[in-house]
């Protein structure tokens, strides 16, 4: 974790004019007994004032559902502006930090790490505790950004946040280069993430359209994050 975390990223900008965020992932490894001492550090060291810059919100998630090619259980995620996220790491030299990257190797083994930026966001934002990440490979972003915001922009649901984004650092050999975010607030909307189209027409038949205009796309994984905090 500590040679990991030392890493700067260089970030990507958005490919539309959307006032979005930049983001940083750092994914690993916590044995069960281990878990919550991982929590503490975390929510010790981000907690206090002066451990965090102005517009960096601090992310620990738990990795639930997901294929035996993402066997990492939790990860630590950094966003906001370019800026907010430029400011995070030229903190990174004092003694608080070292320290807090010290403890927190005993207790975790790295597992990869990635840089990107969202889009382009519907729905309210807050702090969805359970996430869907669908990860995958668009040809033509534009096409598909366009067929993106034309769906959601009338059908997403008010309760859910939706969010398209790039990865343009850190990317696996499948060559992912966008995700999709759903946020939701529980499990049972999480394992059903189509249920609100179920009775209305107009959005099944804007869904279909949605799909007939992305262009080419290649779905690489899905899988589900829950949060454990947000600081």
């Amino acid at each position: 974790m500590k040679n990991l975390l030392l890493g700067v990223f260089a970030l990507c900008t958005t490919f539309l004019s959307a006032q979005e965020y930049h983001w940083t992932a750092y994914n690993f490894t916590v044995a069960t007994e281990d878990v919550e001492i991982v929590g503490k550090l975390v929510g010790d060291y981000f907690g206090v004032e002066g451990n965090k810059a102005a517009g960096v919100s601090v992310f620990l998630f738990e990795n639930h559902f997901s294929d035996n090619g993402m066997n990492f259980s939790h990860s630590l995620i950094f966003t906001g502006s370019i800026d907010a996220i430029g400011a995070q790491y030229e903190m990174g030299t004092n003694a608080e930090w070292q320290l807090f990257l010290t403890k927190m190797s005993r207790y975790t083994n790295d597992y990869s790490s990635a840089a990107g930026s969202s889009v382009v966001s519907f729905g309210k934002p807050g702090s969805h505790p359970i996430q869907n990440l669908y990860s995958m490979r668009i040809v033509d972003q534009a096409k598909f950004a366009k067929a993106f915001t034309k769906y959601n922009s009338k059908y997403n649901p008010s309760d859910r946040r939706v969010t398209l984004g790039r990865v343009g650092l850190g990317r696996s050999p499948d060559g992912e280069t966008h995700y999709v975010l759903v946020g939701v607030d529980d499990f049972k909307t999480a394992m059903s993430p189509g249920s609100y189209r179920e009775n209305n027409k107009a959005a099944k038949a804007a869904w279909k359209e949605y799909w007939e205009n992305t262009g080419e796309v290649k779905l690489i994984r899905s899988s589900t994050r829950v949060m454990m905090g947000k600081w």
